[in-house]
C-alpha cells in the first residue's frame, strides 16, 4: 500500500458548499436525525435507514425500546418531536426549525424490520412533512422486503436477514440513493482507491470528564476522495455516515466503512465521507449504538449533547484545515 505524509483539508471557502450531509442506520439512523435538527443551519439533507423521528425516545430507554423500536407502547407521535424540536428551538438548544423546511430526505424501512419497525419510519417521514419540507424533496424507500439492515447491490447477508454485519446484498444501493438525493444528481460511481482511507482525532479537545461518558471512539475514519485534498479540495462535499448497534469496530472491524457502498460514490463525485465511530461500555451502552436515549445525558439531542457537539466540532475543523487525517490501511 502506497502510504501518504498526514495531510489537512483545505478551509471551508473550498468546498462546494458549507453545507453538510448526514446519514446513518438503525442508532445511526437516529443519531443522523438528531444531527440534522440539532444543527439544520449547517447540514442541508439527511439519510434515514431503519430510524424514527426526533427526539423519539424522550430521554428514556423504556420509550426507546417500545416505542421508537418496536411499537408496544405504541407508535411515535410525530407532533411531538414537532414540538419537541419548537421548544428547544426557542431556547436556543438548536437551530431554529424552519431551517429544516428546505432539507432534502432519504428514509429507508425494510416490511421484514423486526428491530425498527415500519410504522417508526412512517413517523419519521410524516415528521419531515409537518416540518414543511417539499414532498418531492422526499424519499421514502419501504417496498422492500428488508430485514434490520443496510441495503447494498451485492455485499453482506441475504436480505431478510437482521444480523451482524448489519449489511446485506438485496441489489440495491441505499448509500449512492442517499446521496444521490442529499447531495446529486452525481456522476456514475467509480471503485474506492484503498489509499484514500484515513483516521482522524475523534476526541480532540474534549475534556476528560466528557470523554469518560461519551462512547465514542479515539479515531474516526475517513474516505478522502483524489481532489479533495489539500491545495486540491475546490468542489468537495462533505458527508456524514454513521454506522448503527453492534456495527462498531470491536464488533465488524471496518466492514460498513468498506462496505456499506459509499466510498465508490464519493470518489467520483468529490464526497469527502466522515465515518464517527462509537465504543462499547459495558453498563451503559453495550452494543456499541450511538445516544438517541440519554444515556450520556440529558441533553443528547441538543447542540450541547457530548456526542453531537463533538462530531459537529470534528467536522467543522476538517473543513476549516484544523484537523489532520492520518492515512490508514483498512
Amino acid at each position: 500500500m502506497k502510504w501518504l505524509l498526514p495531510l489537512t483539508l483545505l478551509p471551508l471557502t473550498a468546498f462546494a458548499s458549507s453545507k453538510i450531509t448526514v446519514s446513518g442506520i438503525s442508532s445511526g439512523a437516529y443519531m443522523a436525525q438528531q444531527f440534522h435538527t440539532a444543527f439544520s443551519s449547517d447540514v442541508s439533507g439527511v439519510g434515514i435507514v431503519a430510524g424514527g423521528p426526533y427526539y423519539c425516545a424522550g430521554g428514556q430507554a423504556m420509550l426507546a425500546m417500545n416505542r421508537c423500536m418496536n411499537t408496544k407502547m405504541g407508535s411515535p407521535i410525530p407532533e411531538q418531536s414537532v414540538y419537541a424540536a419548537k421548544i428547544l428551538a426557542m431556547s436556543g438548544l438548536i437551530d431554529p426549525v424552519s431551517n429544516v423546511a428546505n432539507s432534502r430526505v432519504y428514509v429507508f424501512s425494510g416490511r421484514n424490520d423486526q428491530t425498527v419497525f415500519p410504522m417508526v419510519a412512517d413517523a419519521a417521514v410524516e415528521t419531515y412533512r409537518l416540518w414543511g419540507v417539499n414532498p418531492r424533496n422526499i424519499r421514502y424507500e419501504n417496498k422492500m422486503n428488508a430485514g434490520h439492515t443496510f441495503p447494498t447491490v451485492g455485499f453482506g447477508n441475504n436480505c431478510e436477514a437482521s444480523e451482524v454485519p448489519f449489511i446485506s446484498k438485496c441489489g440495491k444501493d441505499v448509500a449512492g440513493e442517499i446521496l444521490n438525493h442529499v447531495i446529486g444528481p452525481l456522476h456514475r460511481k467509480t471503485a474506492p482507491r484503498s489509499n484514500r482511507f484515513f483516521t482522524i482525532n475523534q476526541l480532540a479537545g474534549m475534556y476528560s470528564a466528557e470523554v469518560a461518558i461519551a462512547n465514542m471512539g479515539r479515531k474516526a475514519y475517513a474516505y478522502v476522495p483524489d481532489g479533495c485534498e489539500y491545495p486540491d479540495a475546490n468542489g468537495c462535499h462533505v458527508h456524514v455516515a454513521f454506522h448503527g448497534c453492534k456495527q462498531t469496530l470491536d464488533d465488524i472491524k471496518t466492514t460498513f466503512i468498506k462496505e456499506a457502498g459509499y466510498n465508490a460514490w464519493a470518489e467520483s463525485n468529490r464526497i469527502v465521507v466522515v465515518y464517527p465511530q462509537a465504543v462499547k461500555s459495558p453498563m451503559t451502552n453495550p452494543n456499541g449504538c450511538w445516544d438517541w436515549w440519554g444515556y450520556a445525558g440529558q441533553f443528547y439531542h441538543t447542540q450541547q449533547g457530548v456526542q453531537l457537539k463533538q462530531v459537529y466540532k470534528m467536522i467543522k475543523n476538517i473543513k476549516e484545515g484544523r484537523l489532520k487525517l492520518e492515512p490508514v490501511g483498512i
